[in-house]
């Protein structure tokens, strides 16, 4: 990709929160850019109101579309990499990118990589407060909210950046100084269509790496070691199991760090704010991407020690009578259910079900069967879920998240939790995870006032 826009004619495909920021930032560099969206302008209200005069739309559909008219196209994540007008595009050998990979062309400073299947905004988030710590000026974005385009001319010391599957469906150039792997399990298949092609793309995210920069890998997770990298690429390993060549692990309650062959305890298990053994794994990842650029020690332990989470995240929304309410909505696959309820022993009240992504139920059940006392359903996979589930009782089906709060909170007791930590997308019943998150906090909320 050139780094000159000026005159180019783009076509921006979807216009969400990246491609509203790829055109605001392709305006600013001179480009003529177009914009095409299956939704209507009174569906994209607000994104409408907020794009720059010059710019051309084509709503409501991509019939009307003439690739010939374009240089080049910014898909957005959210659609699609083989939907019609993608394919379309390739087809007529106009390139196709995402808008990683556009602001990428245009930054100079270094970034810091992270993806997975799990883990990915908690992680980045970490990194980047650590990296704040140690008194530098830091950009934090990519899926985890705040697209790359926002960090395109800004001082920054070190850009911290959440890479998803389908922003790593249109990268070509895109390199990170740092990558990080956190894990690889099945998810988003419904799009990806095969297991195998969603591991490519989760690993493609060093493929671009050269002497000088560093991949950093879960040495306990098989999927993300299956890779042969660039042998000028050091590899940095974490794992809450000392492996063979791990820098960063676990022993009781502490985490080890290897440094200069000495072994270091890098902060407690217990001081830790977050929940479960997956975050654990979250905290060894910053701890190595920090000590990598550089950070000492002392800051890596103080902001570990002091960093509270994310909202959505295993996130205790209350607490009464010795009853905790925990909002994990942001884990909307079968392997973040199964890591979220690893902290639990047939203690917890769980509210699961949304929209399946093709997933397989079967592990995320039987994680159920031994950690849960009682299981909630919702949303379209509420059957699915009850079929894996097989003869585990007690197991309900809530209409909606009133229901299910009131429902789950019904088998507990003094000690025990309400876990709202679904395994499936959102969107049958809510925007959006976050959505999902507010309105079982808005119900425990209610559930709280008519208990007290």
């Amino acid at each position: 990709m050139t780094k000159n826009y000026k005159g180019r004619r783009v076509l921006i495909i979807g216009l969400a929160r990246s491609g509203l920021a790829a055109t605001k930032l392709l305006v600013r560099l001179g480009a003529k850019v177009t914009i095409t969206d299956m939704q209507s302008a009174e569906e994209l209200n607000v994104p409408v109101q907020e794009l720059p005069r010059e710019v051309k739309l084509i709503l409501g559909g991509h019939e009307s579309v003439i690739i010939a008219d374009y240089n080049f196209a910014v898909i957005s994540p959210g659609v699609p990499w083989e939907s019609s007008l993608p394919t379309k595009l390739r087809d007529g050998g106009i390139e196709l990118i995402s808008e990683l990979e556009l602001a990428f062309t245009l930054i100079s400073a270094p970034i810091i990589a992270i993806t997975g299947s799990n883990g990915k905004s908690t992680t980045t988030t970490l990194i980047g407060e650590i990296l704040k710590a140690w008194g530098k000026k830091v950009y934090i974005g990519g899926n985890i909210g705040s697209p790359l385009s926002g960090a395109v001319g800004g001082d920054y010391d070190f850009i911290v950046v959440e890479v998803s599957s389908f922003q790593l469906e249109g990268v070509k150039t895109f390199r990170p100084m740092v990558a990080l792997l956190l894990n690889i399990t099945p998810d988003h298949l419904d799009r990806h269509g095969t297991m195998d092609h969603y591991i490519e793309l989760k690993l493609s995210l060093f493929d671009n790496q050269r002497k000088g920069d560093v991949a950093i890998i879960n040495a306990s997770d098989e999927h993300s070691t299956n890779k042969s990298l660039n042998p000028l690429v050091p590899v940095k390993y974490f794992s809450l199991e000392k492996k063979a060549d791990e820098e960063i692990w676990v022993e009781g309650d502490s985490a080890i760090l290897k440094k200069n062959n000495k072994m270091v305890e890098l902060f407690k298990i217990s001081d830790l704010n977050i929940f479960g053994p997956h975050n654990v794994e979250n905290a060894l990842a910053a701890s190595l991407a920090a000590m990598v650029v550089g950070v000492d020690l002392d800051t890596i332990k103080n902001a570990i020690k002091t960093f509270s989470g994310l909202p959505h995240r295993m996130e205790l929304v209350a607490e009464v009578d010795g009853i905790f309410f925990y909002n994990d909505s942001k884990a909307t696959n079968p392997d973040a259910v199964i890591k979220s309820l690893a902290g639990f022993s047939k203690n917890v009240a769980l509210i699961a079900g949304g929209l399946s992504k093709s997933s397989d139920f079967k592990p995320m059940a039987e994680a159920m069967v031994n950690s849960a006392k009682g299981v909630v359903l919702i949303g379209e996979a509420a059957s699915e879920l009850e079929a894996a589930l097989g003869v585990f009782q007690p197991k309900v089906r809530a209409t909606d998240m009133v229901e299910a709060v009131e429902e789950a909170a019904k088998w507990c007791r003094p000690g025990d939790s309400v876990v709202l930590s679904p395994g499936c997308a959102s969107f049958d019943m809510f925007d959006n995870f976050q959505h999902r998150g507010d309105c079982f906090r808005e119900a425990v909320n209610n559930y709280l006032g008519i208990a007290g």
